[in-house]
């Protein structure tokens, strides 16, 4: 009887934490799967987005606040980090981060293109990024608010390159809990589309 009793109890305790296993499985699935559709969504967004012309015409505002037209910016190989004030703080700032942190790939090559409702706390970053070490970092305010692309839906940072043709290429989207993505994209951006050679 005693046997019995001991081995019902090692028998209970195998199920209960047969059972603790199988929760875990089903959440760390659900996690997965999660995962798994924000990536194929991104990959969807990604796809939208790349091999569009900006149109020549849309009006920027410059750090001295003058009016200038996407024609007259970028005349040359470049890589945009395009955001709003309205989109997730820390999404924003994972993405300065990884700026800073791989600022020596850029040089000259790297522009901000930020939605402000208010024209000073463009300037007021502007000052803020180049003491942290951005130091030619070009930045513009977009009045309008939109690029007129699909991307424009998202209400998250995001990036791209671009050249005198105003071609969009090499769209990307971060995800703010993965830095490491961003910094691989921001590595094979600076070394095939702008062709610089620095290193870490």
């Amino acid at each position: 009887m005693i046997l019995l009793l001991v081995l019902n109890g090692f028998l209970l305790t195998k199920i209960n934490n047969y059972s603790k296993a199988i929760n875990d499985i089903n959440i760390l699935s659900k996690d997965i799967k999660k995962e798994l559709l924000t990536l194929e969504q991104n990959i969807i967004d990604e796809n939208l987005n790349e091999n569009l012309k900006l149109r020549e015409d849309i009006k920027f505002i410059n750090i001295h606040g003058n009016v200038v037209l996407a024609q007259d910016i970028f005349k040359k190989h470049a890589l945009v980090l395009r955001y709003s004030e309205s989109n997730c703080s820390d999404c924003i700032k994972a993405e300065l981060n990884a700026v800073l942190k791989n600022k020596e790939l850029f040089v000259n090559d790297i522009y901000i293109i930020a939605h402000y409702r208010n024209k000073r706390d463009l300037y007021v970053f502007y000052r803020d990024i180049q003491n942290k070490g951005l130091k030619n970092i070009k930045m513009y305010l977009l009045p309008d608010k939109d690029l007129n692309i699909p991307a424009d839906k998202l209400n998250m940072p995001y990036y791209f390159c671009i050249d005198s043709t105003l071609l969009i290429t090499n769209f990307f989207i971060p995800q703010k809990d993965k830095p490491k993505l961003s910094e691989n994209y921001l590595l094979n951006t600076s070394k095939n589309f702008l062709g610089n050679n620095a290193t870490q």
